[in-house]
């Protein structure tokens, strides 16, 4: 193209758009405000879906159609219940029923075995008969509220913004005096109406000037917060209002604000539709939802409409906005100590219960999302909840189980006594952050402390409830205006969990720094008591890893023979321990005993410790320690080559110290970076993954965690796909979907596991050519389909990696696979799988066949 032709496309533009300026703007197409009807969904046979990975628990309620519908039932219960009460109430239930789910398999012994039980299923039958009893006896045990102006007032004001009657004046008066002495308002408490149909109604459809006018009542589900909600009216089965209906009313006024998009809420309904009559005229009132799931969340005002329902249509008459609070974002974001105290939490938390359900853990990370909403947003109504309905107690019960449970934790390792000794410090603080918070929103000073101690317990609260399942039945929480002792403070000072308490072993006196003496007799005691088990707390963990933090108490403990390597459960050491908290006496106090410098942690997941594998006392140290501890493990011996990159490890964690300053970093680069002996013969050490154990293996400055397993027979449904390394990954993803259609639609085969590519000669693979099965395992072989293969692959060995794309390269894993399997003294075979899995996540799983030696015949 010549130097004059981008000029001439622009000219010939601007003569388009000249051209078009002079032409009439098309209108634009009508707005389409006519009512549909939404299809309901079918109830499913549990109150969760059946299909998938569960848990055991789980599997047994499908399995048995009566206590699937038991399980249903009982959490429809359980949701009419919660939405029934106030904040503060709804959030004690919740806790409990989440208590109540973890607490069931313990309850019933549930193992993991794959079919139904029949023990197991009727004991969840009679665990579940019993709650649903429990729960009517709590309801109805409820006293009603000290009176008192409602706390919705504080956010809620109706106020007419269209005018279509003479009395809707009059009715705004009449819906703020509701708001004032119940909160959210019915109708049908209003004087001279009768209920027909609706939410306040005793039923969804009535007959109505002869035609039946039905009111859809539903629970939409977790993003509403389960609540029961309308989503929409109907005459005689055809719709007459659905869930933009009232906001095309409102996007008619003038300056109304806007709305995201037209309709009443995410999940398209209203909070209620009330259909009524009152001086001789039929009415419909329609209120949109307060609070987390209101429109305002989002920015806008929530509004309620009155219409007359006349010859079966609908006249609006008054259009009020209700719910004005606009959002207050990021509220916490600006806090300092608040993300401190919810960052230690989160380690004691760690990761969720495996007896939890992913629907569970859905539900649990959207509860938390509104309660936490609410409790920053909407906090007079939590307030007024607590002093009103009188829920002190219960409260203050499940405070003190809390702050129990959170101390029995910080018992079993040393690790979770750091990060104890690093919380309780932060919880006064926070209080008075929270305090000073909410002042800030214009709460009194009463008023403010209450507020911040809700947000406070439902925090510390939420983070310890799932560390273990309750192996006792769970109890309802105590009903409202019960009594409670409390136990400790609701934000307690470091040692007021400690205060009056008795402990009754060796290790639990030294990990709460007891005095010498106090330690003297536990020893004297154990070691007559205990013979060689004396001395061990969880995990098998010595009394040493736990006395690091005061040097006599661990030299009392080698003086009474306590060995200066025994190891706890996974291998970690009393030196190991005092390298990562810095305890430069402790450090030298081991090695003058004979500490050894060399010893590492394995993984043992069983212990719950699956990343603390591959440690040593100075990969430790160069992470956490200062100077004088680097220097001594260095003096020590340390510098050995522990395994392949080990030296590139210490380095790289040094950069990350905080305890050294940038002259000290600089003056350890030399030892700890240059190049390493090789470790003695002796301290090598070689991981058993024909135990169970997993390799940790560093090949080219990589990490590799690798582990042996047997692969299932499987039949394989899929095609032969011929590429080279630069289309790979396009074509790989084409195949797999054709693949997949042709399984699942067109051979009708139903798909029983995630992507698998099968290598058949790893070996003869090359960046031009390359050459793998794409295919789906499939439940049965009764089918076939042109140009696609059905290949019954029979059980394998492999080991196996989960590829991290951030850190592993595919060349280097095979490889890394291969070395695994010569140091392991096993043969690897050519062929080869990689799984796709693809569920929460995309991950993919290296799969190098393998054999022992000598052994023909398999994969």
């Amino acid at each position: 193209m010549s130097a004059k032709a981008p000029l001439s496309v622009a000219m010939a533009l601007g003569i388009l758009l000249v051209g078009c300026a002079g032409q009439a703007v098309p209108p634009k197409p009508a707005v389409d405000t006519s009512p549909r009807l939404r299809a309901t969904a079918e109830p499913g046979l549990a109150s969760f879906d059946c299909s998938g990975a569960l848990p055991a628990v789980h599997r047994q309620i499908c399995a048995d159609e009566t206590l699937a519908q038991l399980d249903r039932q009982l959490i429809s219960h359980y949701h009419r219940l919660r939405q029934e009460l106030d904040p503060v109430g709804s959030m004690l239930l919740t806790a409990n029923h989440r208590q109540w789910l973890l607490s069931r398999g313990e309850q019933c012994r549930i193992d993991n075995a794959r079919g139904p039980d029949e023990q197991a299923i009727a004991c969840l039958g009679s665990l579940y008969r019993k709650r649903s009893r429990e729960m009517d006896t709590w309801a109805a045990a409820r006293v009603a509220p000290r009176p008192g102006r409602n706390a919705w007032t504080g956010y809620v004001e109706y106020r007419l913004v269209d005018d279509q009657d003479s009395a809707c004046r009059s009715l705004e008066q009449e819906l703020n005096q509701e708001v004032s002495r119940h909160g959210i308002p019915s109708p049908a408490r209003l004087d001279g109406v009768r209920m027909l149909a609706g939410t306040h109604a005793r039923q969804a459809s009535a007959e109505v000037g002869g035609q039946r006018v039905g009111v859809e009542l539903y629970n939409p589900g977790v993003y509403a917060g389960y609540q029961n909600r309308a989503r929409s009216l109907s005459v005689n089965g055809q719709p007459l209002l659905d869930d933009a209906t009232l906001a095309h009313w409102i996007a008619r006024q003038p300056n109304y604000g806007g709305r995201a998009h037209a309709a009443s809420s995410q999940t398209g309904d209203y909070a209620a539709i009330d259909v009524f009559q009152r001086n001789g005229r039929d009415l419909v009132l329609v209120n949109e939802t307060w609070g987390y799931y209101s429109p305002a969340a989002r920015g806008e005002s929530a509004f309620a409409g009155l219409y007359a329902l006349q010859g079966g249509q609908l006249q609006p008459l008054c259009l009020y906005q209700s719910y004005l609070t606009p959002p207050r974002t990021n509220t916490l974001a600006g806090l300092t100590l608040y993300p401190q105290l919810q960052e230690e939490l989160d380690k004691v938390a760690g990761r969720p219960h495996p007896a939890l359900a992913q629907h569970e853990r859905r539900d649990n990370f959207e509860g938390w999302k509104e309660t936490q909403w609410t409790l920053l947003n909407l906090p007079l109504l939590a307030v007024d909840a607590l002093q009103r309905q009188g829920w002190e107690g219960a409260l203050r019960q499940r405070h003190d189980a809390a702050l129990e449970q959170l101390f029995q934790w910080s018992e079993q390792h040393q690790d979770n006594k750091d990060i104890y000794r690093r919380l309780l410090p932060l919880m006064q603080p926070v209080l008075t952050e929270l305090q000073q918070l909410y002042a800030g929103q214009g709460l009194d000073s009463a008023d403010a402390r209450t507020a911040a101690e809700l947000l406070l317990h439902e925090t510390l609260a939420r983070a310890v409830e799932a560390l273990e399942a309750p192996t006792e039945p769970v109890s309802m929480p105590l009903a409202a205006g019960a009594d409670w002792q409390p136990r400790y403070a609701l934000a307690p000072a470091p040692g007021d969990l400690e205060r009056n308490r008795r402990f009754d072993t060796l290790y639990s006196v030294v990990l709460n720094n007891a005095p010498p003496h106090v330690v003297a007799d536990f020893i004297a005691y154990e070691k007559e008591a205990l013979g060689a088990r004396w001395g061990r707390g969880a995990d098998n963990t010595p009394a040493t890893l736990a006395a690091v933090a005061r040097i006599d108490n661990l030299r009392q403990l080698l003086d009474a023979g306590m060995p200066v390597d025994e190891p706890n459960r996974w291998g970690r050491t009393a030196l190991m321990a005092a390298a990562e908290q810095d305890q430069a006496d402790s450090v030298r106090l081991l090695l003058d005993r004979g500490a050894n410098v060399h010893s590492r942690t394995r993984m043992d997941a069983s212990a719950g410790q699956a990343d603390q594998d591959g440690r040593t006392a100075l990969l430790l140290a160069a992470r956490h320690a200062g100077p004088d501890v680097i220097d001594q493990l260095v003096a020590a011996g340390a510098l050995r080559q522990a395994w392949n990159g080990y030296d590139q490890q210490v380095c790289g964690a040094l950069e990350g110290n905080g305890r050294l300053d940038q002259t000290q970093r600089e003056r350890l680069r030399v030892p700890l970076c240059g190049p390493y002996a090789p470790l003695p013969a002796a301290e090598r050490q070689k991981t058993d993954l024909r135990g169970g154990e997993v390799l940790l293996l560093t090949s080219e400055g990589v990490d590799y965690r690798i582990t042996l397993r047997e692969r299932e027979p499987a039949l394989l449904f899929g095609r032969t796909l011929q590429t080279s390394a630069t289309r790979m990954d396009r074509d790989m993803r084409s195949m797999a979907v054709r693949v997949g259609t042709a399984a699942a639609h067109r051979a009708k085969l139903q798909l029983a596991g995630p992507l698998t590519l099968h290598i058949p000669n790893l070996m003869a693979q090359t960046a031009d050519s390359t050459q793998m099965f794409v295919a789906y395992p499939v439940a049965s072989s009764s089918a076939y389909l042109g140009g696609y293969s059905l290949i019954e692959h029979p059980a394998a060995t492999v080991l196996s990696i989960t590829f991290d794309s951030n850190l592993h390269e595919p060349a280097a894993t095979w490889r890394a696979l291969y070395q695994a399997a010569l140091e392991q003294g096993l043969q690897p075979r050519d062929q080869a799988y990689v799984m796709m899995h693809t569920r929460g996540q995309r991950v993919a799983e290296y799969q190098l066949v393998v054999s022992e030696p000598g052994v023909t015949g398999r994969q």
